[in-house]
């Protein structure tokens, strides 16, 4: 989805708006009792990452996509994107201490 840049004509306050390109002019956001307008800036790219050499066979990985696909391949995630574990669910007894060193550990006292 598009980033549309908006600026007050009173205040000068910025605002970036986040919509379909069919409703770039709809419901346009208001400051200072004014709808803001939108302004004309460069766009947003991303860049490609520079080429690198793999630590897991040691190929040379050129794009984004290549390094995706060398990671799938491989059975491997970067870190920061793996799935979360969803918490174990306590029972609370009597030894709450004894409860949450287990549930923190796996293992029993």
């Amino acid at each position: 989805m598009p980033i549309y840049a908006m600026r007050c004509g009173e205040c000068s306050k910025e605002q970036d708006v986040y919509r379909s390109v069919s409703e770039m002019n709809r419901d346009l956001p208001e400051c200072c009792g004014v709808t803001m307008s939108r302004r004309i800036c460069k766009p947003y790219v991303m860049v490609d990452i520079p080429a690198y050499r793999s630590m897991i066979d040691g190929s040379i990985i050129e794009s984004r996509s290549a390094h995706r696909n060398h990671l799938k391949s491989h059975g491997m995630i970067e870190v920061g994107n793996e799935q979360p574990i969803a918490p174990k669910q306590v029972e609370v007894g009597k030894d709450l201490k004894k409860d949450l060193y287990e549930t923190m550990t796996g293992f029993g006292l």
